[in-house]
């Protein structure tokens, strides 16, 4: 079955937040930055944070149940400098803000994984602080939806 789009080739793509959904998100994704202009050593950086976030919305949105996914480009404003590109996430999960304020126990975990050989280190954990460190991100929730909006570039 062919993804579901609201404008083909536009602006947007839902589909079941499923691991199979990765690739199809990830090469819309990086068309678009080829698109913005995105420079070359940015693009790795959106190709990461984007596959971290959708494997979040994947495994932990739905807990017991489908549902979807959509990424969706920001329409560029007057203004905005070239070599930029904006885009959002949107589940309909449960409610989960990546950029709230961490957990304690969480950042103790974290840099305890961080500091380990890489054979020590726990599974998980990494795709929060990849989204502070290598995004400029904002979150909403939108009604029952959540909305994560990424830029990269300029």
């Amino acid at each position: 079955m062919p993804p579901a789009m609201d404008n083909p080739g536009q602006n947007r793509l839902r589909l079941p937040a499923h691991q199979e959904s990765l690739p199809p998100l990830r090469d819309l994704a990086l068309g678009w930055a080829g698109q913005a202009g995105l420079a070359d050593d940015v693009v790795p950086r959106l190709d990461l944070v984007l596959e971290e976030m959708l494997m979040n919305v994947f495994h932990h949105a739905y807990p017991g149940e489908l549902g979807d996914v959509e990424l969706a480009l920001v329409p560029r404003l007057e203004g905005d400098p070239p070599g930029q590109l904006s885009l959002t996430l949107t589940d309909w999960g449960v409610a989960f803000d990546p950029l709230a304020p961490e957990d304690q126990g969480l950042e103790a975990d974290l840099e305890a994984n961080l500091g380990a050989d890489l054979d020590d280190r726990a599974p998980g954990g990494m795709g929060l602080f990849l989204l502070r460190t290598l995004a400029k991100s904002s979150y909403a929730r939108q009604g029952n939806a959540n909305v994560l909006t990424l830029t990269f570039g300029a």
